[in-house]
């Protein structure tokens, strides 16, 4: 029961109050200003570990409490306002103070249910992660596998078929013009076919990426960009390339080619600056342009996942991925890569 001197002046009603407050699922803990308990309802007591029938008007000091209960009750005095934590002792509370003139009120929730939904939902989000993570890589190996096929096998035949044909045309002495002119036309749709194919394979997966390394590959990449879009890009890079491990290489290089084709269809840019800095920890990639600029809160209801998905694969291997743009101001793609994965 609360005492005497804190009861209004209708007691009846107080005493209503009262007893609504001992069928309540919350537990409740008041407080007078020197932490002596003057009210603590069923559920305070036995989540606390209480004896209700003991415990009025003793105080706080004299009774065993977990420091995490006590720094709580010592921050909402400090603060003397309304604050709300989330604590695990013996099991997860939820914490709510409640300051009103002299008296301070605990509320306090079990949120033991809540805690194991939320790690459920954690780990079935991590599950799912791991599992893009390995369908990534399992993509981008059969993406190099086929890009060796397309260009090693289809490649060479074209090529062989483009030697017999020209083979042909200085053996034979006597062809008619036609003939002749027919076979170099074929001559030129195969050129135009092997072109192809190595842009095909290219676009697989591009052999400079693994024969000459992550800056080569974004420097020939910056080239593609520029001969495809016109609009040229200044290309910079600090510290020295280190040996990286390859799924790090191929989401740094994809993101990249994503940044850059962004730019290329939305952004109405005249140039693009970027910058690679090699540290000793860590890659740091920037791809910023001079473009129109967009709001970025405007990600968070686009229907768009590309730039999730970009944010998705960086972060699921210990990188970090922002945007920063602004209307009229262009737009500045940053991607952080820790050298070492984590343990």
């Amino acid at each position: 029961m609360l005492e005497e001197k804190y009861f209004k002046k209708n007691e009846t009603v107080s005493l209503k109050i009262l007893m609504l407050f001992e069928g309540l699922s919350d537990g409740i803990l008041v407080l007078d200003p020197d932490d002596q308990i003057i009210f603590i309802n069923k559920k305070a007591s036995e989540v606390l570990g209480w004896d209700q029938d003991k415990i009025n008007r003793t105080n706080l000091k004299a009774l065993d409490m977990d420091q995490k209960i006590v720094d709580f009750i010592t921050k909402a005095r400090n603060e003397a306002t309304e604050i709300v934590e989330e604590i695990e002792v013996d099991s997860w509370l939820e914490l709510e103070a409640i300051v009103k003139d002299d008296l301070l009120g605990i509320v306090i929730r079990d949120i033991r249910g809540r805690k194991k939904a939320q790690d459920e939902q954690k780990n079935s989000y991590e599950s799912i992660r791991n599992l893009n993570t390995h369908m990534q890589l399992a993509r981008e190996d059969e993406r190099a596998t086929l890009a060796r096929e397309i260009h090693d096998q289809l490649g060479q035949r074209l090529t062989g078929f483009k030697m017999e044909i020209d083979y042909i045309l200085r053996k034979s002495q006597h062809l008619e013009s036609f003939v002749t002119e027919k076979l170099r036309n074929v001559i030129n749709q195969i050129d135009r076919t092997i072109g192809t194919v190595r842009n095909i394979s290219r676009n697989l997966r591009p052999g400079i990426l693994d024969d000459f390394g992550l800056l080569a590959a974004l420097e020939w990449q910056a080239d593609e960009f520029t001969k495809t879009s016109g609009i040229p890009v200044f290309f910079q890079y600090l510290g020295e390339e280190k040996q990286t491990d390859n799924q790090k290489v191929t989401a740094i290089f994809r993101v990249y080619q994503e940044s850059l084709t962004n730019i290329m269809r939305h952004a109405k840019c005249t140039h693009v600056n970027v910058l690679v800095s090699f540290g000793n920890e860590k890659i740091v990639l920037e791809v910023s342009d001079n473009g129109q600029g967009f709001d970025p809160a405007i990600l968070k209801n686009q229907k768009s996942l590309g730039v999730f998905g970009m944010k998705e694969r960086i972060e699921s291997i210990g990188g970090k991925f922002e945007i920063e743009s602004r209307k009229g101001q262009g737009t500045k793609v940053i991607l952080e890569m820790p050298l070492k994965m984590k343990p």
